[in-house]
């Protein structure tokens, strides 16, 4: 009898603990920010904060993706943070304008303006946003850098990042990554119960680009008028050549905890990019 892989349970764990985020976020209502913003009448939306041993405050927000990775921004801020206050819920971005045409079910309307109250009040050293950008069609006709430059998305995004910088050191954003045709996670752990080939669960590197290049590279265009602004690329930990990286090679393990979010080892794989930035912008603070 063939003994079993262990990535199977452990893929389909990778599945289910994608659903429970509350298990990842994990940190206290914030008073502060709770005076700004009234808490959230939905579930998976937050206004909390969590307490470290560093000199650094941090404000992080997005969407659905700051769900996943806060747990991979407190790990590259690690020992340094003394506060990091957390603003996210799905579906709403922290470009809050974009979000009138979204659906009224995620109750964007609740952060309407909230993110420049937040910087405002908290006075964080560092913003730092992630979210999945695609589904707004703003962010959906593929551009260049250079011409997204006068486009008119990419003008309104400068314009917030005009408006938060007098009250942060800097500003990151993590570059997106795409939303996957299937779950990785229960397809590796079906293929490896019937001792089948992994070889044929990647992604294209073109799919990447044309699902997440129209929304970046609108951010780094506006990004070229602020100063406090850096960029957090991140495609580069996933895709060599033509493809990219859907699961650890060695673990089989997924990247992914669904078709559209990473997995806490994807998550892991973004760290270090974070962490270089970081550092590199605590360093400046010193001086």
């Amino acid at each position: 009898m063939i003994p079993r892989h262990p990535a199977i349970a452990l893929n389909q764990q990778i599945a289910e603990d994608c659903k429970h985020v509350d298990k990842v976020v994990n940190c206290q209502w914030d008073p502060e920010m709770l005076q700004i913003a009234k808490k959230p009448t939905r579930p998976a939306a937050y206004f909390c904060s969590y307490e470290g041993s560093g000199e650094v405050t941090a404000l992080v927000t997005g969407n659905s993706y700051a769900l996943r990775q806060i747990i991979g921004i407190k790990q590259a801020l690690k020992s340094h943070y003394k506060k990091i206050y957390f603003a996210a819920r799905p579906a709403c971005l922290a470009f809050e304008s974009f979000d009138e045409k979204t659906s009224g079910y995620w109750h964007c309307q609740e952060i309407k303006n909230k993110t420049l109250e937040f910087v405002s009040k908290l006075k964080p050293d560092f913003l730092v946003i992630t979210q999945m950008l695609w589904p707004n069609r703003k962010f959906g006709s593929p551009v260049t850098i250079e011409e997204a430059k006068n486009d008119s998305t990419t003008k309104i995004v400068a314009d917030y990042f005009k408006a938060w910088s007098p009250h942060v050191k800097n500003i990151f954003v993590i570059e997106p990554h795409p939303k996957i045709g299937f779950h990785p996670a229960p397809r590796l752990a079906q293929l490896l119960s019937q001792n089948k080939s992994t070889e044929g669960v990647f992604l294209r590197y073109k799919d990447w680009k044309k699902q997440v290049d129209p929304g970046w590279n609108r951010i780094l265009a506006a990004m070229e008028t602020c100063p406090k602004c850096v960029p957090v690329p991140i495609r580069d930990f996933f895709c060599k050549d033509e493809s990219c990286e859907l699961f650890e090679q060695k673990t089989k393990l997924s990247l992914y905890c669904d078709a559209g979010h990473f997995s806490p080892h994807g998550v892991e794989r973004i760290v270090p990019s974070l962490r270089e930035k970081f550092n590199k912008a605590m360093k400046n603070l010193k001086r």
